[in-house]
Order: C-alpha cells, then sequence, then structure tokens
C-alpha cells in the first residue's frame, strides 16, 4: 500500500489545495485525502493508504502530511511538482472520483460534509476530555467499521455517475487528464498516451480519432 505523501503530492500538484500555503489550503487537502480513502473502501473494500487518520474539531486529518505542509510547504511544493505518479488504474480512478465529486468545495464546505460523518464524531469525542483537551492518540479515526458512513459514500459517488455527463469519457495517466468521445482506449492507445504524458506542458488535453490515428491536442 502507498505513503500518503504520494497522493498528498498528486493532490498539491494539480491544485487541489486552492489557496496554497494557506491554512485553508492545508485543510482542503486533508478533507481529500480523508475523502479519497473513504471512497476508496467504498469502491475496493480497503483503505487507500496505511496511515493513521486523527479526529481533530475541523475534521479528520492526516497528521504527518497536515504537518509537513504548515512547516514545511516550500519543500513539499517542490517534490510535488517533480512528483511522477506511477499510480494503479483503480487508484486514479479514486483520485478521479474525488476530483471531480469534491474538487471545487471550500476547505469549509469540506470540513463540514466531514462533520456529517460518525467515524469523526466518534473518534473526535474519544479524544476529547471534559475540559477541552485534545488527545490524538485516543482520536484515531476507524473508517472501516463505521459501514453507514462507508454506503453513504457508495451513495455518493452513485449519485454523481448518474447525472455526470457521460458523453464525453476521460482517462488520467501520469496526473494529466485526457477526454475523448465516441471510442474506448486501446492498450495501445493508452500506451501512447502515457509517452505523451510525461513530456506534457499542460494537464489537460482532448484525444480523438483521425483515420484510425489517435491525434491529442
Amino acid at each position: 500500500m502507498r505513503d500518503v505523501y504520494d497522493f498528498a503530492k498528486y493532490f498539491i500538484k494539480n491544485g487541489a489545495d486552492s489557496r496554497p500555503n494557506t491554512y485553508d489550503g492545508n485543510m482542503k487537502l486533508q478533507k481529500l485525502l480523508v475523502l479519497a480513502d473513504l471512497a476508496n473502501i467504498a469502491e475496493y473494500g480497503e483503505p487507500l493508504f496505511d496511515d493513521q487518520v486523527l479526529a481533530f474539531k475541523n475534521g479528520c486529518v492526516v497528521e504527518k502530511v497536515r504537518l509537513r505542509y504548515k512547516n514545511d510547504y516550500v519543500a513539499l511544493r517542490r517534490d510535488s511538482e517533480l512528483y511522477q505518479p506511477d499510480f494503479s488504474e483503480s487508484e486514479y480512478e479514486i483520485l478521479k472520483l474525488v476530483m471531480e465529486i469534491f474538487g471545487n468545495a471550500s476547505a469549509k464546505e469540506l470540513s463540514d460534509i466531514n462533520h456529517t460523518f460518525n467515524f469523526w464524531k466518534l473518534a473526535f469525542d474519544r479524544g476529547t476530555s471534559f475540559n477541552g483537551y485534545h488527545n490524538k492518540e485516543m482520536s484515531v479515526v476507524d473508517m472501516m467499521s463505521q459501514q453507514a458512513d462507508v454506503e453513504k459514500m457508495r451513495e455518493i459517488i452513485s449519485a454523481y455517475r448518474e447525472t455526470a455527463n457521460d458523453i464525453t469519457a476521460s482517462e488520467i495517466i501520469n496526473g494529466v487528464t485526457f477526454y475523448f468521445d465516441g471510442f474506448a482506449l486501446t492498450d495501445d492507445m493508452i500506451d501512447q498516451l502515457e509517452s505523451f504524458s510525461l513530456l506534457a506542458d499542460d494537464d489537460t488535453y482532448s484525444v480523438y480519432l483521425d483515420n484510425g490515428r489517435l491525434v491529442i491536442y
């Protein structure tokens, strides 16, 4: 299972933290990581990463990513820009789902969504004493045990898929999104797109067939 930093660097590289090097940027990144973890459980029955998720007042966080973003953002940003992901198809699918469903939401909106899940409330209450002291060790989140929350995420994903515009399909390869319509990508086409993605200047392209030849623009 991958280190959570791989997914954090992917989100940062693709501008998902919206307000870079700010409290809100960090909070949004944390919520996207947590939602990706939950989405992977909903889709594939297992977490996306092994790193602990903790329950804080503003929602769940992956503490080691939160602290590095807060204290060492410049280096983290540099690492993210240089990062060349080699995710599996299922990992890319989860990241794509989370970006499409939640990527345009603000940090506050994502925090509010996080607060609707039982796994956050149970861990936060367990780790908070009557005088308000927050014990991180007691605030570890267990998403796998909260099947109602997993089912809620399944319903969110299902609703998105039902309402999404399926006229234009897309494929994310090495962080580059390729949009196409009216045909299915073959293994040979994917190999071509993968080679192109390694040298791409932009993060989105359209693809079409011209007499059987793949054209990228």
